[in-house]
């Protein structure tokens, strides 16, 4: 058919104007299906912002007054109990209808179910209700103050099971007829599907998804062999007296005339041959089977992780907000042991407004339909939960913090820069001499040099030197230190607020640190501390390192003790400042240039370097004597001397040795969270909030008007 060239432009216009109304249809409905995602989005957004924002950035000096519609993030008292986690996403995907049943049984717990007058039976009905009688000016409560005193350590974790969240034998019922039990039953329920809510959406992609399988398979491995090498021989409790070694200062200062040496070290803890033979075996079947590496893609980039739960939470949040204050944007992971420690608003809400999360311990240690699985076979405590956290955070680059661990700088350079990125390790020191008994070394296959020595440490210089004073030969082994012989754990103790790992080089030395951890209570920490003050985890993870004959870094600029001088002019520590472990780096490296300057250029350099003549910062803040818990400081009567007067816990000097008034700054982080915000958390739970803000402010008050006594 032929068309003339008119007729053909004809239809070609009118193709066209059809397709162009259908092209504009589309795109009208493209808009609008815009509009409607980005408004969406940036609803979700705008509410996660405000809330990042107003919990990252420090308030003002006169507080920070956040709006109504921050407000409805974390759901305050309004006359009625609520169940905030409920709008998250995590719960919000939740179709079971069986479960919003336990929700709105849950959220509306009746009054009459909680603590009766003497009982010790107590149930938190939700992880953000703020309970109408803490409005009434109700402090009551005295009989649980082991509920919100911190404990000193992990150690004491266990003993405190279950003190926010636990059943009881007591036959009260609620207003429903539901006993305790069953109230426990259910809140215990809800947040194991709340942490699995969140578990889930952490790992619904295919990548997550095949990451976290390969933990399981990983770790099942490791800890197959972590029983298989269980030691086979009794504890170890044999002393040879009932004297125990001296908890004794490392000093090159003041003149001690024990020496630590192989022959000292030996008076203390005995092993018999059969002991030490079936000590040998395990330790030599662990080292041979443990995986040097583990599968590729497991873990990745670096991050700060803490042990939470319980107690720790509250600590756990204020360190974050300090982090998150002075510019830290590394991500953060908080281990949570206990499902009796897991408080869902926290986790679903609060940390990850500051690109923190939860990361509850069962969800991915094992797979919780392995029934069979190894893991099942350890009960888990105290002071291995650390080696664990950084076992299963997914982080290659791990720096592990106390809860009570508050950075005053940020520490994102570390992972970038030597020590870290040539080690692999970084471990601090503690005020101790090393005692570990001479048995340990011959159980890991370890020999002490009779002719070599290390460099000897010197606290006051802050460095490690090579002590040329001793040229006898043979040595004297009985005047010299065991732990200054190359083969030995170098001096001094190692203090683990802070610890610094590379799961890429040292994965092996982390699952050897795990295994002493496992079986420390009745077998390494005896050898490690032969019965002294401090046993734990501290040694383990240098002790395998050194085992294993892995690189390390020991952070050479010594602790700084923080504390005030009591009435009686005596001396109070309250706390420990660590050092910038690449600073501390660069400055020794500074120093041996110098060494070989001039006096006058030596003096031109340090004008040209403020490193050099000034040394490290204190990077981190171990407040872990007292820990900064307000409520506890308000009722032990930490800050407040014997004539009624109150003190600042870190003295006058913390704005020198920080940079700024670290105790206003925390105090006002405390107001922030509890009195601004009111996250609520179970550690306040039975605490009148208006009472504890009041206290908070008194003592915020005070602090501000001692500001002119700093140095």
């Amino acid at each position: 058919m032929h068309l003339s060239l008119p007729k053909i432009s004809k239809r070609v216009r009118t193709y066209l104007r059809r397709r162009h109304r259908l092209f504009q249809v589309i795109v009208v409905l493209v808009v609008i299906a815009n509009l409607v995602i980005f408004q969406h989005l940036f609803l979700e957004t705008d509410e996660e912002t405000a809330l990042e924002r107003s919990l990252i950035n420090n308030p003002d000096d006169n507080g920070f007054s956040i709006s109504s519609y921050l407000r409805g993030l974390i759901p305050l008292a309004n006359g009625k109990k609520t169940v905030p986690f409920k709008h998250t996403d995590a719960a919000s995907s939740v179709k079971d209808s069986s479960k919003d049943k336990i929700d709105n049984t849950v959220s509306n717990y009746d009054d009459s179910i909680r603590r009766k007058p003497g009982s010790s039976d107590n149930i938190t009905p939700g992880a953000a209700e703020v309970d109408s009688a803490n409005k009434k000016g109700n402090s009551a409560n005295n009989d649980n103050t082991n509920k919100n005193s911190d404990t000193s350590n992990h150690k004491n974790r266990n003993s405190n099971k279950g003190k926010t969240l636990q059943s009881g034998t007591q036959e009260s019922t609620d207003a429903n007829g539901r006993t305790i039990d069953e109230l426990y039953n259910l809140e215990k329920e809800r947040r194991l599907r709340v942490s699995s809510d969140l578990h889930e959406k952490f790992y619904r992609s295919t990548h997550q998804q095949k990451r976290l399988q390969a933990g399981y398979r990983f770790f099942e491995e490791v800890f197959t062999h972590l029983y298989k090498g269980k030691p086979s021989s009794p504890p170890l409790t044999n002393y040879l007296s009932p004297d125990r070694i001296y908890h004794a200062r490392y000093s090159t200062v003041d003149k001690d005339d024990t020496v630590f040496s192989e022959e000292y070290l030996s008076k203390f803890l005995q092993l018999e041959d059969e002991e030490l033979d079936s000590m040998k075996d395990s330790h030599s079947y662990i080292v041979d089977n443990l995986p040097e590496h583990a599968p590729k893609g497991l873990y990745s980039g670096d991050g700060i992780v803490y042990v939470g739960g319980g107690n720790f939470n509250w600590l756990t949040l204020l360190s974050i907000k300090s982090i998150r204050a002075i510019g830290c944007k590394l991500p953060i992971e908080v281990v949570i042991p206990m499902i009796d420690e897991y408080e869902p608003n926290l986790c679903s809400r609060i940390f990850p407004a500051l690109n923190a999360r939860c990361i509850y311990l069962p969800n991915v240690l094992s797979d919780p339909n392995d029934k069979d699985s190894v893991v099942s076979k350890f009960e888990f405590k105290g002071y291995q939960y650390k080696a664990l956290a950084i076992l299963v955070s997914s982080f290659e680059n791990v720096l592990l913090l106390d809860s009570d661990n508050i950075p005053v700088h940020s520490p994102d350079h570390l992972f970038k820069k030597k020590p870290f990125t040539n080690n692999g390790l970084i471990v601090w020191p503690d005020f101790w001499k090393r005692a570990t008994s001479p048995d340990y070394y011959k159980i890991a296959g370890l020999s002490s040099s009779e002719s070599e020595l290390l460099p000897k440490y010197d606290e006051v210089a802050g460095r490690y030197i090579y002590d040329t004073s001793n040229t006898q030969t043979p040595l004297d082994l009985k005047n010299i230190p065991l732990h200054q012989r190359v083969g030995s754990i170098p001096d001094p103790t190692s203090e683990s607020g802070q610890l610094m790992i590379s799961k890429k080089t040292h994965t092996k030395a982390l699952l050897l640190a795990l295994y002493y951890n496992l079986y420390g209570p009745n077998y390494f920490y005896p050898l490690f501390s032969q019965g002294s003050d401090g046993e734990g985890d501290k040694e383990t993870f240098l002790a395998a390192t050194v085992a294993l004959r892995k690189k390390f870094y020991q952070v050479s600029k010594f602790l700084n003790a923080f504390g005030h001088f009591n009435t009686k002019n005596e001396f109070e520590g309250t706390g420990m400042g660590q050092y910038d472990p690449v600073e501390d780096y660069e400055y020794n490296n500074l120093r041996e240039e110098a060494e070989t300057l001039p006096e006058a250029k030596l003096e031109r350099m340090k004008q040209k370097n403020l490193l050099l003549a000034n040394g490290p910062r204190i990077l981190f803040v171990h407040a872990n004597f007292p820990k900064l818990n307000p409520w506890t400081l308000k009722k032990e009567k930490k800050f407040i001397n014997e004539k009624g007067e109150r003190f600042r816990l870190y003295g006058t000097g913390m704005k020198v040795r920080t940079g700024y008034d670290f105790e206003t700054v925390q105090w006002t982080n405390m107001r922030y969270l509890l009195c601004e915000l009111k996250i609520e958390l179970e550690i306040y739970s039975d605490v009148d909030r208006k009472e504890l803000c009041e206290e908070i402010n008194e003592h915020l008050a005070f602090l501000k008007s001692t500001i002119y006594t700093l140095e």
